[in-house]
């Protein structure tokens, strides 16, 4: 389980596209994520549940964590794998 205690955060993405390209890199490189989700709209300490139709249409920062064992790991494979440009 995911908690602020054991986990670190690697990346954020910023689109539907991005974050899911990386949840496929990391997934084939065998490294647990979890992904928190907030609309960059919202206000500070507000945070609505986020709907379908506000994931298309809202701008939404998708933050990645990663245990903190397997960080230097994520970082390491972000550096040497990971690019990402918007089309």
């Amino acid at each position: 389980m995911f908690t602020s205690f054991n986990s670190l955060p690697l990346y954020t993405a910023h689109s539907l596209e991005e974050q899911g390209a990386l949840r496929e890199l990391l997934e084939k490189n065998g490294i647990e994520y979890s992904v928190s989700l907030r609309d960059m709209n919202a206000p500070e300490g507000f945070y609505p549940a986020l709907s379908p139709e506000l994931l298309l249409t809202q701008n939404i920062a998708y933050t990645f964590l990663v245990y903190k064992k397997d960080w230097q790991k994520a970082k390491d494979l972000l550096n040497t794998q990971w690019h990402w440009e918007e089309e």
